[in-house]
């Protein structure tokens, strides 16, 4: 009998982008990793493999490693023989690493303890304040006998503000934190750690608009808003806008009156505060909005048959999970379904495929394609969600690409949770990482320039405000270690009529103007006299008023008789303040102009009397001049 002889090949893909299509069955493995990160954020990776033959019918002589990682050096691989031979390829978003045994993995039982060390600087980075540390999961292989990781970082990162999955167990000594994991925590997701609570922006934008139409219009900017997860403050817009709304999504509207060909550059200069926790601690969702975000849309075909049944066969054997659960399926699917094609950057404009497009050609895709096929899958499955787009911080564009323009603009999208309210996701970084967790909890270099959810068409972010055959570049975005206090000031005008005339109707019209550099929230307001009866002054809501912004009430009055004559004070309370205004109340009949009137009214019965005067005389004229009658012989 002939013994037969099997040039094993594995694909043990720790960091991989596609699952692995050799993976030996005939071979079990166990590993023991070490992520030892240095004060530079140079990660040291040392991986001790043990691989244990399970026939006697084929021997193992090499090992293939393919890591998502662009930046892999001092690579070095030896067994109980000595050192291996080594070979490396980088290709596009990962490193292909192909280890030669010095000596075969043959006959059964036969077991090859080896190690390999290699060092990268893809894995842990110091973004502004914050140091973030991200290890991809590791591929579903078989025959993984065990594997457990220990991440070790510098205490002078200071306490992990974020750390995803939850280690199984944390200690410190020599100035490192060891953080340990287990085959468990790594095959559903990679390690996500966070050490820092804040990320800090300085921004300044501009956006182009332009009128082409024959008459003047109305139309609106979208200014980056305050979300569950950042604070933004306006230091400057030029030109000031008429007002600042806030829609049903939360965009903050700049409004702003062009006539006819007119041409009108913004400039608007702020920063922003970014959170790893969400501001919102008892989240809800009105029903309305609930019911919208669960709409189909251009690009999000909800509805389609295919989209229904791909998100059949992707709940299938989960139906009852809740919407964390149901969500973290659909995102897994499009992580590992789509394909990010970078070739498509290459375009001066980029069209925006479609989640049933994108579904169709899962190999064509970039932010845009993983953010709508997410969406229309989450909403098929009844679970709100939304678009965002924005600025994401990126050091490696290769590993973290950004793809909708070249103001440096990503889009990623999140879902609706009962518990934890809207849950920011990046499907397309966890697919360019390799699996570096996104879902759990997103980094703090995702910043909101705009929500769609209402509409996946609007708003558009600012970058995307130009005239027609401009390129410039209108995004300018640094990070910063400066911190901010965001104060939002609110002035209150009280206009009337002056003065008040007693015993008729009369209106009290308010207007509150956000005068601060911050986001006024949601205040009750009042508006009361002592004397004057205002009809509808109390149970008022002022709502949120971004800076820039105004909102304006009218109160209906009363006075008592037509005789009344005293002084008053309207006062209005807005968020525990308070503005005054004083006011006369005046009869009718000595107001000022009362004498004007009384001339007025002589006139009239003067001018009647002429009149009247004037026809008695024409007709007695008639009569006298008419000829008399004649009777006829």
């Amino acid at each position: 009998m002939i013994k037969k002889v099997f040039l094993a090949i594995f694909f043990l893909v720790i960091f991989t982008l596609v699952p692995s299509a050799y993976a030996a069955d005939e071979f079990a493995t166990s590993y023991d990793v070490l992520y030892d990160v240095s004060e530079s954020g140079v990660t040291t990776v040392t991986e001790k493999v043990t691989l244990k033959n399970l026939t006697s019918e084929y021997f193992a002589n090499q090992f293939k490693l393919t890591i998502g990682a662009t930046e892999v050096f001092d690579i070095v691989a030896s067994d109980p023989g000595g050192v291996l031979d080594v070979t490396q390829e980088q290709k596009d978003i990962s490193t292909t690493i192909v280890i030669k045994f010095n000596q075969q993995v043959a006959g059964l039982g036969k077991i090859l303890p080896w190690t390999l060390t290699f060092k990268s600087k893809d894995f842990a980075e110091k973004v502004g304040k914050v140091w973030e540390v991200r290890v991809p999961r590791i591929s579903s292989t078989s025959n993984l006998e065990s594997y457990n990781l220990t991440l070790a970082v510098p205490q002078s990162f200071g306490q992990p503000s974020l750390i995803s999955p939850t280690p199984k167990s944390q200690t410190t000594s020599s100035g490192k934190i060891f953080m340990t994991f287990d085959k468990d925590n790594l095959q559903a997701s990679g390690i996500s750690a966070n050490f820092g609570t804040n990320q800090l922006f300085d921004f300044d934008l501009a956006y182009h608009l332009e009128n082409n139409n024959l008459m003047p219009i109305l139309t609106n900017i979208a200014l980056p808003p305050d979300t569950s997860f950042q604070d933004v403050i306006y230091q400057r817009i030029d030109p000031k806008p008429l007002n600042v709304t806030v829609d049903n999504d939360g965009n903050y509207l700049a409004w702003y009156r062009l006539n006819r060909s007119q041409k009108l550059d913004v400039r608007l200069i702020g920063s922003a505060k970014l959170y790893t926790n969400s501001k919102v601690k008892n989240p809800s969702l009105d029903e309305a909005l609930r019911k919208k975000y669960t709409e189909a849309q251009k690009y999000w075909e909800k509805d389609n048959p295919q989209i229904v049944d791909k998100l059949n066969e992707i709940l299938k054997d989960n139906p009852s999970q809740d919407s964390e659960g149901k969500a973290r399926l659909i995102y897994q699917f499009v992580v590992d379904y789509l394909k990010y094609d970078s070739e498509r950057l290459k375009d001066t404009a980029i069209e925006r495929l479609g989640a049933v497009t994108a579904l169709n050609n899962p190999n064509s895709a970039v932010c845009m394609e993983f953010t709508d096929l997410f969406i229309a899958l989450t909403r098929a499955a009844g679970i709100p969600a939304r678009e965002l787009n924005g600025y994401a911080y990126t050091a490696n564009t290769s590993l973290r690409p950004l793809s909708l323009t070249k103001d440096v603009l990503h889009a990623w999208p999140e879902y609706f949770d009962e518990r934890r309210g809207w849950v920011m996701v990046d499907p397309t970084w966890e697919n360019t990482t390799g699996g570096a967790d996104y879902f759990s909890k997103l980094d703090l270099n995702h910043f909101t320039f705009a929500v769609k959810g209402s509409s996946s068409t609007e708003p558009i972010p600012a970058g995307s405000y130009k005239y027609v055959g401009n390129d410039s570049h209108d995004v300018k975005v640094s990070l910063s270690e400066t911190d901010f206090l965001g104060k939002a000031q609110i002035d209150v005008a009280i206009e009337s009529s002056s003065p008040i005339l007693s015993g008729f109707p009369g209106k009290v019209s308010v207007k509150v103007t956000n005068t601060g550099n911050a986001f006024y929230p949601s205040a009750p307001l009042s508006v009361s006299a002592n004397k004057i009866l205002v009809l509808n002054g109390l149970g008022q809501k002022l709502g949120p008023i971004p800076a820039f912004g105004n909102a304006e009430f009218a109160f209906n009055i009363r006075t008592g008789t037509l005789v009344d004559s005293y002084n008053d004070q309207i006062v209005v309370y807005v968020g525990g303040q308070k503005f005054t205004k004083d006011v006369r109340i005046s009869p009718f009949f000595l107001f000022q102009t009362m004498p004007m009137v009384i001339v007025a009214g002589a006139a009239v019965m003067f001018l009647v009397y002429l009149v009247v005067l004037g026809g008695h005389f024409y007709q007695k004229r008639i009569k006298v001049s008419a000829p008399g009658d004649k009777k006829r012989v």
